[in-house]
């Protein structure tokens, strides 16, 4: 049997876990709120201290959550954090964060509801944010909405480590025009860590960068409302190996849905540094991921083009396979196409870069933009670019693997793809990179099973459980009886907890308060196998000072037997 506990059904939860007769082995996670409490919406908590969180807690996000200026939070690997309506995690400037995942336990931050019942928006998302350069002076973060402003002189700042993290049915609405990204980074330095990170569901852009000097590598943007890969405010970090895949029925209602978008937010070379971003290794798939999805979208959609570069932006894009898009590029701004046109090594690169988009936009004599800029498919298409698919053709083109299903996507290079053989490192924009074979960013000597997705990604978040409640029998565990009780209940000043466990091995014994909040841990050592023990509780805390009168719970935990209960402190 499996049950979701909210903070609400925590106390029910302890009260009625008695275990007797049979071992039985239950996984959870007491619940810790964290923030100003639930339902608060939008209203700011300053954490000003150094804080950890554990994978042995399942912690709720709420409010505008701000680690200030010197503080840090740091994120255990396999923590579970989610979020109430538009709660947030912001690390202002001159704060840290060090979320750690491992691929066997990535960190996930991720809804507050029920599995079956999420949605895009239901809570707000991460930002990241620090003084590295950028084309504003002090900017604010999504629109002011939320406090904190980025940027400065530090193109080395380091806002600290942000690895094998999935974020999940992030995005909520502020107001029109104004949600959060899943990972919004304004301003952070090239000391940062930023790899294996997941955005899923997310109601706006899964990354944006504004401003920034931050490298990134191995990014998933998965079924998001908006843009894949958005960079702004003069952002010039390097990006490779990167996978983007868009919901056909999704897409932004109040503007327009492309793979990426690059935007220099200025008008004129004043605007300096310029939006740089290098990007190699990228799968993108649009909304027609497999052939019959080409001619029959909804009826109605924004979804557009594969990538949309404006406003003096200097994009780069090597070696990276591009499919399933309505539309190729479109390069708007005078600004942009001189960049682009300069000089075969110019400040706007496309090179080795593989397309299979459906159509021609209107106008247009190839899938790419040509009302916006009437030589884009020729600049597209110089011979010395090396790229493909200037004229229209089906996702199948580029040969991968298998689309079909959306929760267990499959595109590796299949035998004979375009893709496999044909990537080219030999441009002074590419220094640093890791050299390889093919385009896209996924090796097709692997299989999905061995790629760097594998372990820590989640492609079916909608029907993941993050603190079942899991009981049975454990065939393997002997038939002694197992107990716990405390005596006297309710008591003043005393209780004693006693228990007995099916195994022999590691006894820990700790008290929560109502909330979950951790007390006291009473207990850990080894204990024997059936022979009842006992410890005593005094009702004070781990620091030596006496607890309120109230409800209190311990748990007992130790191989092959959990068990809880209900304290009634009466003072």
């Amino acid at each position: 049997m499996s049950h979701r506990f909210k903070k609400a059904t925590w106390a029910a939860f302890l009260f009625g876990a008695a275990i007797a007769a049979q071992a039985s082995a239950y996984t959870f996670k007491p619940e810790v709120v964290i923030g100003p409490g639930l339902d608060t919406g939008r209203t700011p908590y300053h954490q000003n201290w150094n804080r950890t969180l554990s994978a042995d807690t399942l912690y709720t996000l709420t409010g505008l959550y701000y680690v200030d200026s010197t503080y840090s939070i740091t994120i255990e690997p396999g923590t579970i954090i989610q979020g109430d309506t538009a709660a947030t995690l912001i690390i202002a400037r001159g704060a840290k964060i060090h979320a750690t995942g491992t691929a066997s336990d990535p960190i996930v931050f991720t809804s507050r509801k029920a599995p079956g019942t999420r949605a895009r928006g239901d809570w707000g998302g991460v930002i990241l944010l620090g003084d590295a350069p950028c084309n504003k002076v002090d900017p604010l973060i999504e629109g002011g909405i939320i406090g904190g402003t980025y940027g400065g002189s530090n193109a080395a700042h380091d806002v600290g480590e942000f690895t094998y993290v999935r974020i999940e049915y992030s995005g909520y609405r502020f107001q029109l025009n104004n949600e959060v990204n899943g990972l919004t980074m304004g301003g952070i330095g090239s000391g940062s860590t930023i790899h294996h990170v997941q955005v899923s569901y997310c109601f706006d852009d899964a990354f944006e960068w504004f401003g920034g000097t931050a490298d990134a590598s191995y990014l998933v943007s998965y079924g998001t409302t908006d843009d894949e890969f958005d960079t702004d405010f003069g952002f010039s970090g390097k990006i490779q190996f990167a996978f983007g895949m868009k919901d056909p029925n999704i897409w932004d209602p109040t503007g327009e849905t492309n793979g990426f978008e690059s935007d220099n937010d200025g008008t004129g070379s004043g605007d300096v540094p310029f939006t740089s971003p290098t990007f190699s290794n990228v799968t993108l798939v649009g909304p027609a991921r497999i052939d019959t999805m080409c001619a029959n979208l909804p009826t109605g959609n924004k979804h557009q083009y594969a990538a949309l570069i404006r406003r003096w932006s200097h994009h780069k894009l090597f070696n990276s396979a591009l499919l399933g898009f309505r539309w190729g590029f479109s390069i708007r701004d005078q600004g942009t196409i001189d960049c682009a046109t300069g000089t075969p090594d110019s400040c706007m690169v496309v090179r080795c870069v593989s397309l299979a988009a459906c159509e021609n936009p209107s106008g247009s004599a190839s899938v790419h933009d040509e009302s916006r800029w009437a030589g884009v498919t020729a600049w597209y298409n110089a011979s010395w670019f090396n790229n493909t698919g200037s004229a229209a053709r089906l996702p199948s083109a580029l040969g991968l693997t298998d689309l079909s299903d959306f929760n267990n996507p499959n595109p590796v290079p299949a035998t004979g793809s375009e893709l496999i053989g044909s990537a080219c490192f030999g441009h002074p924009y590419l220094d640093g990179f890791e050299v390889v074979t093919y385009r896209g960013a996924f090796d097709p000597a692997l299989p999905m099973s061995q790629q760097w997705t594998a372990g820590w990604t989640n492609f079916d978040p909608q029907n993941t459980d993050y603190n079942p409640c899991v009981a049975g029998i454990d065939d393997a565990v002997p038939g002694k009886a197992a107990f716990s009780r405390s005596i006297p209940n309710p008591f003043n000043p005393t209780t004693t907890i006693s228990f007995s466990i099916p195994r022999a091995g590691l006894v820990n014994v700790d008290v929560y308060d109502a909330a979950g909040n951790h007390v006291r841990k009473l207990h850990e050592a080894n204990e024997p196998a059936g022979a009842t023990s006992a410890v005593t509780w005094d009702g004070k805390n781990d620091t030596g000072r006496s607890c309120p009168s109230g409800v209190y719970f311990y748990r007992i935990t130790a191989p092959e037997f959990t068990d809880s209960g209900k304290m009634v402190m009466l003072k």
